[in-house]
């Protein structure tokens, strides 16, 4: 016999022995994956009563190399949005892109179906008499009591903060609700993003908010940064949205810088990054 086919064959015979027993071998346990420079702990709520909201918190890189203090940004909807942000905001700062900042996200981890209910609850300011149904709606107060009485100490207590570079960011009813505070307590924080805001609940009554705030202030020292997606719906989301920019831009608010933009071909939920990057870039650059 062919001594090359007999070597071949051996070689042949040694490669499929050799992944047979890597088949057999036990895999290691299979761990959880974590993001670096992230923590979490938790609040029971005394403003949203039983209530015990999930805060995770992202830190620069930086953080524990120095004894500064950094900006902080505060996102809504934490159960889906944290892992993102954490790591968009991450890639932009290892660019020198932005400014090293801390990404705090507010959660409520115990599944989606108690997220969806919750998040209505807290980001709406009234009940929709008009569109929607949600029995536990309009619970916007209490929740940005908790925010401002409960979180706010947590966090400053926690961590070295700057307390003048605060931002608030959501979407959808996060960006409803974002909108509401900006012209309700605009004082809770310095930037705001608002991304595919659900302004059509209870009839566009966030035009109601804005006018109020504009009958008494004719100054609001902000940076606000509002986009959402071509292929977003009309009706909950396009039209109420331009409304509520055209009326903020001729009401011409002294100190306010009032950025926009419309992502050609993105939906209400993948406009999120692409409006996120851009909203990072502008209000947290370097050199700002």
């Amino acid at each position: 016999m062919n001594r090359f086919f007999v070597t071949g064959a051996l070689t042949v015979f040694l490669i499929l022995e050799t992944i047979a027993l890597r088949a057999q071998t036990p895999v290691n346990e299979i761990q959880r994956v974590s993001l670096d420079n992230t923590e979490q702990f938790s609040i029971a709520s005394e403003s949203v009563k039983g209530e015990n909201y999930i805060i995770q918190v992202g830190l620069p890189a930086s953080y524990n190399k120095s004894h500064r203090s950094y900006p902080v940004l505060y996102i809504l909807d934490g159960d889906k949005s944290f892992g993102m942000t954490k790591e968009i905001t991450d890639w932009l700062m290892w660019s020198g892109e932005i400014k090293d900042i801390i990404i705090v996200g507010i959660s409520y981890g115990k599944g989606t179906a108690a997220w969806w209910e919750k998040r209505a609850r807290d980001y709406t300011q009234y009940k929709d008499t008009v569109y929607y149904y949600y029995p536990n709606a309009g619970g916007a107060e209490d929740f940005l009591a908790f925010i401002k009485n409960e979180l706010f100490p947590a966090i400053n207590n926690k961590y070295r903060i700057s307390p003048d570079s605060t931002a608030f960011m959501g979407i959808s009813f996060g960006g409803l609700l974002t909108s509401y505070t900006l012209f309700s307590h605009p004082d809770m924080f310095k930037d705001f993003i608002i991304i595919s805001p659900a302004l059509f609940w209870n009839n566009n009554s966030i035009l109601n908010t804005e006018s109020l705030y504009f009958k008494n202030n004719k100054e609001l020292d902000k940076s606000v940064y509002l986009a959402y997606g071509t292929l977003d719906d009309d009706k909950w989301t396009k039209s109420p949205s331009d409304e509520f920019i055209r009326t903020v831009q001729n009401h011409n608010y002294n100190g306010l810088k009032f950025s926009t933009e419309i992502f050609k071909g993105e939906t209400h939920i993948s406009v999120y990054p692409m409006a996120l990057t851009h909203a990072l870039k502008l209000l947290f650059r370097t050199g700002k």
